[in-house]
């Protein structure tokens, strides 16, 4: 059976130290982010309040010699880890903030995604990806809509076209033909707006002569006309 080396047992132990003290530290900070919230319940009363605020006073107290038997450690280690500072760890808010990654017997920091500027890069990666397949999804929202718009108009003037000649019930659904068009019409104003956005890379609806120029609409007619849809 091979013997460990003096050097080699010491490196040990002292690695299992430190993982210890992280672990230790860890815990103190994690409920210390946890204590104000409790604090500032509505259902908390003021005894328990104070008791919180004793704990949290103590739990100060823990970090700061957790913190200190951390520093002493790490940069014994191979290789070297950060030195922290006291008003850092403290002033997280919430989890995410947390960057006292565990070290651990499998070097989880040896690890790529275990770097601040890896995980940064990952997420504005996946925001990306993300982005990309909103675009998809508008892309066919915008093409529906206006699909929807075209449609809604046509069969309600075909429908008061039939019914002109016979049914005097023609001139109520002209009415609501003229309406809806204008509420229709907002819906054109701000697609044509974004056919024309730099990028856009959907269905783009050409217009007919019987759709006419919704671009001259007035921006506070629109806001009006957005107004009377929301309340349809």
């Amino acid at each position: 059976m091979p013997q460990l080396k003096p050097q080699s047992s010491s490196k040990q132990l002292d690695n299992r130290q430190f993982i210890r003290t992280v672990k230790d530290l860890e815990s103190l900070v994690v409920q210390r982010l946890f204590e104000p919230s409790k604090a500032n319940l509505a259902s908390t009363g003021y005894k328990l309040r104070k008791q919180i605020s004793k704990a949290i006073v103590k739990r100060s107290a823990a970090i700061r010699t957790a913190l200190e038997k951390y520093n002493k450690l790490a940069p014994l280690q191979t290789p070297p880890r950060p030195i922290l500072q006291y008003n850092d760890i403290v002033s997280y808010a919430v989890l995410a903030e947390f960057d006292l990654i565990k070290y651990s017997r499998h070097d989880v920091l040896a690890k790529p995604w275990s770097n601040p500027t890896h995980r940064e890069m990952a997420i504005k990666y996946l925001k990306v990806l993300r982005a990309e397949e909103e675009i998809v999804r508008l892309n066919v929202e915008i093409h529906r809509l206006q699909t929807w718009v075209n449609d809604e108009d046509a069969h309600i003037k075909a429908a008061a076209s039939r019914l002109e000649v016979t049914n005097p019930l023609a001139a109520e659904i002209w009415g609501l033909y003229h309406r809806q068009r204008r509420v229709n019409d907002v819906h054109r104003s701000r697609l044509a707006g974004i056919y024309k956005l730099k990028g856009y890379s959907g269905f783009v609806y050409n217009g007919t002569e019987e759709d006419g120029d919704v671009s001259d609409v007035e921006e506070e007619e629109l806001g009006e006309e957005a107004a009377r849809l929301l309340c349809y």
